[in-house]
């Protein structure tokens, strides 16, 4: 799992460094326009560099970054420094010599030189310019991200970014051997995999146990901030997905009286575009995160008055990728006073009735439902949330949702308190299941009869329903229940099969008590109602004649036609040609059939759900069509009525002019 995010960026890089190393120049520094062209067709430098991270091009075991804001607030100093150690170090090189293989002539030989590790670090540089910075500065009000804020408004610089390595290419390794250069400098090279002894500084005594074939990286770069102009009051946002081992310092320049006045750890969006974040909508309320403590913080107030704020990032790598956003809210406002905690206005007033779905043990509320209930200034998630109930046994969850098991109606009563024991008063709700349903008849019909009844004591509901499939409907009808109620709900366009009834529910005086949505199996089907089939018109070609006609499905279900002609051996009639909702046969020859007269056609449809119908026509070589014969279905269903007299008056009037034309001929 370490390895999938630097094994992306090693071929990234590769890629990009073969266009290099094949153009025998090095300017890829350079602000020349073909540093945008495409690389191995995966867009350019930009659009390839714009989804990754520091951390997705070099997995490093230890890494410090220091960040100093600039006394315009328009830019910051950033100085890191990261160790890549042990096994990371072997993987990096060893990743390195496989994907240059078959692009360079060195490439995958089991060597790295210092001509291949320096062309990573000009392609590092270039790539670095364009990567998620992680970091978002916004002054004005706190906020935790969400549509229409932009939580990374950082950028870095891009010229002037510096990448320096030391022991790539360990200059005192053992079996370090030269090599020529692709650009004409110094070069040597080292195995790949190290000796089992690991002899890759000559100089160090390996009885002290020290790691010689570390890799130490240094980045010096320019972080442009767009987002403060008035510093009193600013939040910084930090994505701290994927980072292990890290340490943040934020120094800011000099500012009488700013403090952190907020710091929270919010689990769960991943680092990357706000497109490929499902958490990217729904910010979390201020001091209702709850984080698995994976980051801390700490303050330092410097010498010359400013203040730096440190983050400890410290992920565990077995459970990458795990999305992480760190929010710290400065301000130079006074310490407010500890006020008890709030109810807020989008809490349930007493006396609330809450509707559950169904009996037993059901998920009350979210936290995110239940945080937006109270208000402190110390966070709502450093309050102490209690519920309790006498006739009910209530539990949290780890996520801090509540579940209460409801037998009947359940009145539960919550409070909050905080650090100093201050306390919001209790609010006291009732918590049941609000409606019985059920259905005169489980053959689905259009309309089909509902039956609603309100369960003793609830007030009147607001009450949706609609004939469901298993899916979330598309349309439902909405109604106003006060005790029991017959409703004719649509059951229009629904397939044959098991169907279902979609309830959604909340009280009508009080929509603050939430809802209940719940699919209910009241074991009704939809039967298949047989194809339907028609006869046409009939065409003299030569001395074939063609036959054709419609046919339809009630239910919209595919439908399979066979058709036979009585005294007519299959051999004389083409293929059956279907078109849209048309059919039409050939029947090769009619002249030349042993017998004359009436001929008997029989057009069988069958759809998915194996209903049958048959029709009867009767047609003559001789002639035309006569008047049709009664239809037959097979699958012993109420038979379908005739084609209309005025279809057949048609077609009889259609084919006398062709047929007696013929004739005259």
């Amino acid at each position: 799992m370490e390895r999938v995010g630097g094994t992306y960026a090693v071929i990234l890089m590769i890629v990009m460094i073969s266009s290099v190393l094949h153009s025998g120049s090095q300017s890829i520094l350079e602000n020349e326009p073909d540093r945008m062209e495409q690389f191995g067709g995966g867009g350019s430098i930009e659009d390839q560099c714009g989804a990754i991270t520091f951390e997705d091009m070099f997995i490093y075991d230890k890494a410090i970054f220091d960040v100093r804001i600039q006394d315009d607030w328009k830019s910051a100093e950033v100085r890191a420094k990261a160790w890549i150690n042990w096994t990371h170090a072997d993987d990096i090189r060893e990743d390195l010599d496989a994907y240059l293989e078959d692009i360079i002539p060195s490439g995958g030989d089991g060597w790295l030189s210092t001509d291949e590790v320096g062309s990573v670090i000009l392609i590092a540089a270039d790539c670095l310019q364009y990567s998620i910075t992680r970091i978002g500065i916004r002054d004005g009000s706190p906020h935790r991200g969400g549509t229409g804020v932009d939580w990374q408004n950082t950028t870095w610089q891009d010229e002037g970014m510096e990448i320096e390595q030391y022991n790539g290419v360990p200059p005192r390794h053992s079996e370090k051997r030269d090599c020529n250069s692709s650009f004409d400098g110094e070069c040597y090279e080292v195995p790949v995999i190290p000796s089992s002894e690991r002899d890759c500084d000559t100089e160090i005594n390996q009885s002290l146990g020290l790691d010689e074939c570390r890799v130490v990286l240094w980045l010096n770069a320019t972080l442009e901030i767009d987002g403060v102009d008035d510093p009193n009051d600013f939040t910084v946002s930090f994505n701290s997905s994927n980072m292990s081992n890290a340490k943040l310092n934020f120094t800011f320049p000099t500012i009488p009286d700013l403090r952190l006045d907020e710091w929270e750890e919010c689990e769960g969006r991943f680092v990357g575009s706000d497109e490929e974040n499902p958490m990217t909508d729904s910010a979390p309320i201020r001091g209702s995160c709850i984080g698995d403590s994976s980051t801390y913080h700490e303050l330092s107030n410097n010498g010359d008055g400013s203040l730096t704020y440190s983050l400890f990032p410290n992920s565990n790598r077995e459970n990458w990728p795990l999305g992480e956003d760190i929010f710290a809210d400065f301000t130079t406002s006074p310490i407010p006073v500890d006020n008890p905690p709030e109810w807020t206005q989008s809490a349930p007033p007493n006396g609330t009735w809450f509707p559950v779905s169904e009996e037993g043990q059901s998920k009350w509320l979210t936290w995110q439902d239940l945080s937006a209930w109270f208000d402190d200034e110390s966070g709502v998630s450093s309050l102490d949330i209690e519920c309790d109930s006498d006739a009910s046994a209530i539990s949290q969850s780890i996520d801090r949702s509540l579940w209460v098991n409801v037998e009947g109606t359940v009145e539960v009563s919550c409070w909050a308190t905080d650090a100093m024991d201050q306390s919001s008063g209790n609010r006291t709700w009732i918590i049941g299941v609000p409606l019985t349903i059920s259905t005169s008849t489980q053959i689905l019909t259009n309309p089909h009869p509902i039956l609603v009844s309100l369960n003793a004591g609830w007030p009147s509901m607001t009450v949706q329903v609609a004939i469901s499939q298993g899916d979330s409907p598309t349309g439902f009808e909405s109604f106003e229940i006060n005790s029991e109620m017959s409703l004719s709900i649509s059951s229009a366009g629904v397939a044959p099969g098991p169907v279902f009834v979609w309830i959604h529910a909340s009280v009508s005086e009080n929509p603050n008590g939430g809802y209940m949505e719940k699919i209910f199996d009241l074991g009704i089907t939809k039967e298949s109602l047989p194809p339907q089939i028609y006869f046409s018109t009939t065409s003299w070609e030569g001395s074939s004649l063609k036959i054709s006609g419609q046919f339809s499905d009630p239910d919209g279900e595919e439908v399979t036609l066979n058709i036979a002609i009585s005294g007519v051996s299959p051999e004389n009639l083409g293929e059956l040609d279907i078109g849209g909702n048309t059919w039409e046969i050939e029947w090769l020859n009619p002249e030349l059939s042993a017998t004359l007269g009436d001929h008997e056609l029989s057009v069988t449809g069958c759809d998915e759900s194996g209903k049958c119908t048959t029709e009867k026509f009767v047609v003559s070589n001789e002639g035309m069509p006569v008047t049709p014969g009664g239809g037959n279905d097979e699958s012993d269903e109420i038979n379908e009525p005739l084609p209309a007299s005025g279809l057949v008056s048609v077609s009889m009037s259609f084919l006398v002019a062709i047929m007696y034309g013929r004739r005259r001929e």
